[in-house]
């Protein structure tokens, strides 16, 4: 008999069609559906592999809409916010040139993670006790988004280095790019491409975001340069991988994992990886 209120739930999402749905409607059931599914301990202990499958599909389709939209409102609204403030772009930092941390962007930040982790605890630490970026020059995130929040995390942290981002939606990249051109960021760059077909030759790290599907090929291509010294990948849980793909158990040999920060972020964690 079933009894798991988390697991009744997910069929019954299932059931609904959520990808038919308009954005409003969509988006409630989808932080409904996130918040039972994390009520799950082990849903491997639940499912058979065709389920799994099947749902996994599935959600993992709804959680990218979902993640879509939240973005896009939330890069709307922190250029609207930088807008009204009716400074010049150079302006909506706290100074000037890249030592500077842009107060706008650090309480919209703020606002996003607590968004994105309102299903769970978030240790934005977890890079400063996984990492030393003393060494470190060049970074470029995977699957950055319309909103990078990793990347303008970083930026805002570790203010000297040089960012790129990558993505596939043309979209995505045109929205990053306007937003920190409104901020007033210089060091922040953003490229349209996968990140399979990308030469990471001169970057010191790379992040590569849980959304990023084939992770495994990502992790090739990036062990093809061997200016990369560390690598994250964000990994989802056991749970969470109905969510986004896991690459934990099928690493590129020339990988193994040194070490991982604390679950957070819609079931996932950051997982560093080391060569061998």
């Amino acid at each position: 008999m079933e009894t798991h209120f988390g697991l009744t739930f997910l069929r019954k999402y299932d059931a609904e069609h959520p990808l038919d749905l308009d954005d409003d409607l969509f988006v409630k059931l989808h932080e409904c559906f996130l918040y039972e599914l994390s009520t799950i301990d082990n849903l491997a202990d639940h499912l058979n592999d065709a389920e799994r499958t099947s749902y996994g599909d599935l959600c993992s389709r709804c959680h990218k809409r979902y993640l879509a939209i939240k973005e896009v409102q939330a890069n709307k609204k922190l250029v609207a916010i930088a807008r009204n403030a009716g400074t010049p772009p150079g302006e909506n930092l706290s100074g000037f040139g890249r030592s500077a941390s842009p107060p706008l962007m650090t309480t919209q930040l703020a606002a996003f993670r607590s968004w994105r982790d309102s299903n769970s605890s978030y240790h934005p630490s977890s890079l400063r006790t996984l990492l030393d970026f003393s060494n470190f020059e060049n970074v470029v995130m995977v699957g950055s988004g319309a909103f990078p929040a990793t990347l303008l995390w970083l930026r805002e942290n570790f203010p000297t280095l040089r960012y790129v981002g990558l993505d596939i939606d043309p979209g995505c990249v045109r929205m990053a790019t306007e937003l920190v051109a409104t901020l007033g960021i210089d060091n922040v760059d953003f490229g349209l491409i996968d990140g399979r077909q990308y030469d990471f030759d001169g970057f010191d790290f790379v992040y590569v975001a849980n959304h990023v599907v084939p992770k495994r090929a990502v992790l090739e291509k990036i062990a093809r340069s061997i200016s990369v010294r560390q690598v994250v990948v964000r990994e989802p849980t056991s749970t969470g991988d109905l969510l986004a793909e896991a690459v934990r158990p099928n690493l590129p040999l020339v990988f193994v994992a040194e070490g991982a920060g604390a679950v957070g972020g819609f079931m996932s964690y950051d997982l560093l990886l080391r060569r061998v």
